[in-house]
C-alpha cells in the first residue's frame, strides 16, 4: 500500500496528531493531558509527536492556529456570499448567524477554554486568538459597513471600526457565555435567527449613519 493509503505521510500524521490533541484537550485540562495519550489516539509514537511538536505548548498552538484558520476561511466565505445581498440588514443577519455558529461550535469552545486557561502563562495565545479571530472578523464586518456608510456621516455611530466591534460583541456574547456553561443546546436555529434579528435591529437603530 502507498503511504497516502496507509495514512503515514507527514501531512496525515500531523493531522492525526492535531485531531487527537483536540480530542484529549476536550476531555482533560492542559496540565492533565499527556503526550502519551495523544500519541495513543493518533496512532503514532511519542517520538513522532516530538518530531513536529517539541512540547505540549506547541501542540496547543498547533490546534489554536488550525481551528482559527478553518473558522477564518468559513467566515470569509460568509462575507463573500453576503455581498450578493442588497440591504445592510440582510448582510448583517447573514454575518451574525455565522458569528453565532462559530461561538456555539464545540471545537471553538474547547479552543477558547484552553486560550483563557493558558494565556496567563502563555500571553501570546491570547494575542493570537484575539488578533487572528475577533479582531480579524471585526475588520471584515467593518468593510461591509463602510460600503453602506451615508455620505458625509460623522460621529461615533459613523465609525465603521467601532461599530463593527459593537456588533460582533452583542451578537457573540450570550452564545459564547452559554457555550462555556454547557448550554449551547438551548440555541436552536430558530433561536439563533431571532437573536441575530433582534440585535441587528437594535444595532441599525443606534447607527443611523449606515444605510
Amino acid at each position: 500500500m502507498s503511504p497516502s493509503v496507509q495514512g503515514n505521510t507527514k501531512e496525515e500524521r500531523i493531522a492525526r496528531i492535531l485531531d487527537a490533541t483536540l480530542e484529549v484537550f476536550s476531555e482533560f485540562s492542559f496540565d492533565d493531558a499527556t503526550t502519551g495519550e495523544i500519541a495513543r489516539r493518533a496512532r503514532v509514537s511519542k517520538r513522532d509527536i516530538y518530531a513536529y511538536f517539541p512540547n505540549k505548548q506547541a501542540l496547543l498552538m498547533g490546534i489554536v492556529i488550525r481551528e482559527m484558520q478553518r473558522q477564518d476561511g468559513s467566515f470569509r466565505q460568509t462575507i463573500a456570499r453576503s455581498q450578493k445581498l442588497r440591504s445592510l440588514r440582510a448582510k448583517l443577519e447573514s454575518i451574525g448567524e455565522a458569528v453565532v455558529t462559530d461561538a456555539l461550535s464545540p471545537t471553538m469552545g474547547v479552543v477558547r477554554r484552553l486560550v483563557v486557561s493558558e494565556s496567563i502563562s502563555q500571553p501570546f495565545l491570547g494575542d493570537l486568538f484575539f488578533e487572528g479571530g475577533v479582531s480579524e472578523r471585526c475588520k471584515l464586518i467593518a468593510q461591509v459597513l463602510v460600503s453602506h456608510l451615508s455620505p458625509g456621516a460623522v460621529g461615533k455611530s459613523a465609525n465603521p471600526e467601532r461599530a463593527s466591534r459593537r456588533y460582533f460583541s452583542v451578537i457573540a456574547y450570550f452564545p459564547a457565555i452559554m457555550t462555556e456553561m454547557g448550554l449551547q443546546e438551548e440555541w436552536s436555529q430558530l433561536a439563533i435567527k431571532a437573536h441575530v434579528a433582534d440585535e441587528t435591529e437594535d444595532f441599525l437603530k443606534s447607527h443611523p449613519a449606515f444605510l
